[in-house]
């Protein structure tokens, strides 16, 4: 089961490198804890790393995942740049567009924390809005998703 999750992890991330040439985006791990029978751990999390650079053009980048549980946690950890003035936009939407959830983000440096409680199956865009780009070097944004 994990060799499957991380072949389709490494199959997302190659696919994203090459549609998404404005900056880059990682899930940098990927836990699932729920087992078949019976359900001792019952928990799921997927950290994703968004990096912007000087010319990244401001825009959005998404991150597609499968997921089938209850999205409960969200936490957005921006990191700092140089020449960042504003904040970003977290954007998730579900199987069918619709958006799930959306919020600004932290400003520089700062981690926002979210609880929610979100059924989702299938496959969701996890979306990272800059209000600008860093006028040098990058700026890191993680964006962490846990459930049930």
């Amino acid at each position: 089961m994990r060799k499957k999750i991380t072949i389709i992890a490494i199959v997302l991330v190659l696919l994203c490198s090459m549609v998404y040439a404005v900056g880059t985006v990682v899930l940098t791990s990927s836990v699932d804890r729920r087992n078949q029978e019976p359900f001792i751990k019952p928990v799921w999390e997927q950290v994703m790393t968004y990096t912007l650079t000087s010319s990244s053009g401001g825009d959005e980048i998404k991150h597609s995942l499968p997921v089938n549980g209850i999205l409960q946690k969200i936490i957005v950890k921006s990191g700092t740049a140089a020449g960042i003035g504003g904040t970003l936009t977290l954007a998730i939407d579900d199987n069918g567009d619709n958006e799930i959830f959306t919020s600004a983000g932290p400003a520089e440096g700062a981690t926002s924390t979210f609880n929610v409680w979100e059924p989702v199956t299938g496959t969701i865009d996890v979306g990272v809005n800059p209000s600008d780009d860093p006028t040098s070097g990058t700026w890191t944004i993680t964006v962490t998703l846990r459930g049930i």
